[in-house]
């Protein structure tokens, strides 16, 4: 019999338990660019979606694919992330709800810009955040995740990306800022995958295997 090694084992019990199993999609617009993160209330875990899509594009570019949270991940967080030009804003929807409707608990982090390497903190023509190129790192987003203070977004249906994407309403934000948008999951109808019993053998056999490393050592 062909042996299986305890690493490949692992990987497979961890894989076949790690996500949804209700996928979900997501329409966004931004001025300028966005990214979706996944995570609990005290952490941020995963990107869900990096966009590179100019904003007349972008609905399109991400209503075309699907999603699933990872075990564990129950909370939302979206990157919106401005490029200069006065105007700044993120809109949409997650799993058919509007992420501005009265019934989304949303709270609006304070700026982020300055944890990200490479972000224009003055305007400038074509810089890649207004051409929707910038992609920020998740290890920066995590870094500055505890220096951030939240608070409640602002609301605005009048501004040209928010009017042309049709969703009605969206939050703003001030020029060249870098915002977090957390929600619950739970919220928007996405439901909230439990660590399954087959990760919970992984965690187990993590355990007999480091058990059994140490009587050898010892």
């Amino acid at each position: 019999m062909k042996k299986i090694s305890l690493t490949a084992l692992l990987f497979g019990v961890f894989t076949a338990g790690s996500v949804s199993a209700s996928p979900f999609s997501i329409e966004m617009v931004a001025d300028n660019d966005f990214a979706i993160f996944s995570g609990t209330s005290t952490s941020i875990n995963n990107l869900l979606y990096q966009n590179n899509a100019n904003w007349y594009d972008q609905v399109d570019a991400v209503s075309q694919l699907t999603f699933n949270l990872a075990a564990g991940d129950n909370t939302f967080y979206v990157l919106g992330m401005g490029g200069g030009g006065d105007e700044e804003n993120i809109s949409g929807i997650v799993n058919g709800v509007n992420m501005t409707d009265s019934s989304v608990s949303v709270l609006m982090s304070s700026d982020l810009s300055g944890f990200l390497s490479g972000y224009p903190s003055t305007y400038y023509s074509n810089n890649p955040v207004e051409n929707a190129n910038y992609s920020p790192l998740l290890s920066e987003v995590q870094a500055a995740f505890s220096s951030l203070t939240w608070g409640a977004p602002v609301l605005n249906s009048t501004q040209t990306v928010i009017a042309a994407g049709g969703f009605g309403q969206g939050f703003i934000f001030s020029e060249l800022e870098a915002r977090l948008f957390a929600f619950e999951a739970q919220e928007v109808n996405v439901s909230v995958p439990e660590p399954s019993i087959l990760m919970l053998l992984g965690f187990g056999l993590t355990g007999l295997a480091l058990r059994s490393r140490r009587k050898r050592i010892a």
